[in-house]
């Protein structure tokens, strides 16, 4: 993902783009939304790496039993539900969102956790490329 820049790393309103889209592109993107994005530093780490610390609130927009009921029973839930979960549906997808319960429980529609994370960004060609 490329996105705008300065000389010191990738500007904020980039970065908070950035991490929302990577973030819609995974299983917990489907059943979550963020809110809240800050960023609360940029530490350049070469002339063409930066490392940005942010904070944000993960918002469950969909419970844990309700999602494994997608992913596991597809047959059970509407077309439009099957082809949303299309690329997580049978025992992978089952598997990674149970993974999610080692750090969320089994979260409940409306749950909201606080979120601090890193993340590195490359500069390539004059763009920051965030990496996940």
């Amino acid at each position: 993902m490329l996105v705008a820049c300065n000389e010191s790393g990738p500007l904020p309103e980039i970065v908070t783009a950035s991490l929302k889209e990577s973030h819609e592109e995974t299983l917990i993107g489907l059943v979550s939304h963020l809110e809240d994005v800050t960023i609360s530093g940029i530490e350049p780490i070469a002339s063409d790496r930066s490392r940005v610390s942010v904070r944000y609130e993960l918002v469950f927009d969909m419970g844990f039993s309700r999602a494994i009921r997608i992913l596991a029973d597809p047959g059970s839930v509407s077309g439009g539900e099957r082809e949303r979960f299309r690329d997580h549906l049978g025992i992978i997808g089952t598997v990674e969102l149970t993974g999610l319960t080692s750090l969320y429980g089994e979260f409940e529609k409306g749950q909201r956790f606080n979120v601090v994370r890193e993340i590195d960004f490359v500069k390539i060609k004059g763009k920051w490329v965030g990496q996940p």
